[in-house]
């Protein structure tokens, strides 16, 4: 024995800075009210094998991801992830959709069967399950809804359906009424657990039942629940009303997403009188079945990497495998009048060229109008965020004093040489004279647009003390950012002078 070397030297160790923010993935969220996707909840993928795999190939939600993971962008990058989200547009029951089962000879071996299932708050263990009997899967399936049924008296127990889904092979559940009603399903402690042999264990998808759920509860559930998406659209078919709808409170995320909305040219001028006033929401002539042009900007956005050197995009002139929707002048210069999107065809010596048009978003003029440019502000004002979150987690603390300026400004700039980097922010870009007189207002120096010329921003910080509805004294940092926004050019004009 010893004294211990810690009443001498005590070392503590630790990683400094270690606390990490991630940045949001500004990949596409679907939303579906295919059933297989749980309520209130989201499933993502990374190939389109595995949406395939989980909807069935047949399915609508296999064939946007078929055209969302095909496209390859000119910087040669493409979309990472797609997530499909829940829309309860009706009432739904608790649900089951079991996965890999047991064959038939050995379910029909077993005559003392059980598993844990609780409904509503109820929790019965389902046990007797004799299956010796069974000729079928579909036998199977009629003794357990026989014996879920025999539990309780209430319909949510006593209307209990069970079924075999020859087409997925598996065995599906459906509570006996509709409403909010939580689903569990656990091992059985009497005689053997069938739990694992129906498929209903790891792998099963369970999905509460809900009440019908408004478009606006539908966004805002799924955003809390994660933010982690840059744009989003409906695939069932909305009313102007629910396109409305959903564009109010897109408006309201301040350029968090973009929502994407398939329109037909005769409903076009109906569209934007309704939408016109909203920002972020991308309007896309789209009438040919089973092609979804409305996506493109989702895809395009999905697509950059802003990890790379000048990565950003112009969302014009790209090209996809889709039917072009508009193919005269006369046409084009309405949609545009009107901000609609569409995917068009012009020629030169008798060969088509098609490519997406013209990379506008609905909006006020205080909001980004072109997609580009959106998307842009969406991945900065994402990385300031995360930026200045590490600063506060892993510092000992920001002083409400010029240290602290500095250091929020330190964090601040990687970012800015980061937007550089990546093209979000312009250098060298024309200010008009109403630009610098704003920004010389709004800075309080009269030199500040020069310096958002000559090297793309203007930035500084202050420290504000504030007095909170508590009567407690708080320290704010207020940072303002100006910088030049990177507009691309969708129309190139010249004159040829002949001498």
């Amino acid at each position: 024995m010893a004294i211990s070397m810690r009443k001498y030297v005590d070392i503590t160790s630790g990683v400094g800075a270690g606390a990490g923010v991630r940045l949001r993935d500004l990949i596409g969220r679907l939303f579906t009210t295919n059933e297989l996707v749980p309520t209130k909840s989201l499933v993502e993928f990374t190939t389109i094998e595995e949406v395939g795999d989980y909807f069935g190939t047949s399915s609508e939600e296999y064939k946007r991801a078929q055209f969302y993971f095909s496209f390859i962008s000119k910087s040669i990058t493409r979309a990472k992830r797609i997530a499909f989200a829940r829309w309860a547009d009706v009432a739904t029951a608790p649900q089951i959709f079991g996965t890999t089962h047991a064959a038939l000879a050995t379910l029909a071996a077993i005559a003392n069967g059980s598993f844990t299932l609780s409904l509503g708050g109820t929790e019965n263990e389902v046990s007797g399950l004799n299956f010796t009997g069974a000729v079928s899967l579909a036998a199977v399936a009629a003794i357990i809804q026989t014996a879920v049924r025999a539990e309780e008296v209430n319909a949510l127990w006593a209307s209990t359906t069970v079924t075999y889904d020859a087409t997925r092979n598996a065995f599906n559940f459906e509570g006996g009424a509709t409403g909010d009603n939580a689903i569990t399903v656990s091992a059985g402690v009497t005689g053997t657990n069938v739990l694992t042999l129906l498929g209903w264990g790891t792998g099963a998808i369970l999905s509460d039942g809900v009440a019908i759920e408004t478009v606006t509860d539908t966004l805002t559930e799924s955003a809390e629940a994660s933010n982690n998406f840059g744009s989003f659209l409906f695939m069932p078919a909305l009313t102007t009303d629910e396109i409305e709808e959903a564009s109010a409170w897109n408006t309201s995320q301040n350029i968090l997403y973009q929502y994407m909305v398939p329109v037909a040219k005769a409903d076009a001028a109906t569209y934007y009188a309704a939408l016109q006033n909203y920002s972020g929401v991308a309007v896309t002539v789209s009438e040919t079945v089973d092609e979804y042009a409305e996506m493109i900007p989702m895809i395009l956005l999905a697509a950059t990497d802003y990890t790379k050197r000048n990565s950003t995009q112009n969302y014009m002139y790209q090209i996809f495998n889709v039917t072009p929707s508009v193919t005269n002048t006369t046409e084009s210069n309405g949609l545009d009048a009107q901000r609609i999107n569409y995917y068009g065809r012009t020629q030169t010596a008798g060969q088509f060229i098609d490519f997406y048009q013209r990379g506008l978003l609905m909006g006020l003029p205080v909001s980004p109008s072109d997609q580009n440019v959106y998307a842009n502000e969406q991945w900065l004002k994402d990385a300031a965020g995360a930026a200045i979150m590490e600063l506060l987690l892993n510092l000992p603390k920001v002083s409400a004093n010029a240290r602290g300026r500095g250091q929020l400004l330190s964090q601040l700039q990687s970012v800015i040489n980061h937007a550089l980097f990546n093209g979000t922010i312009s250098v060298g870009k024309e200010l008009t004279n109403t630009q610098k007189l704003y920004i010389s207002e709004l800075t309080g120096d009269p030199q500040a647009w020069q310096q958002v010329v000559s090297i793309g921003y203007w930035i500084d910080a202050v420290i504000d003390r504030r007095v909170t509805i508590s009567d407690a004294v708080e320290y704010v940092a207020v940072y303002t950012l100006v910088y030049s926004k990177d507009d691309t050019i969708r129309k190139v004009e010249g004159s040829h002078i002949l001498i």
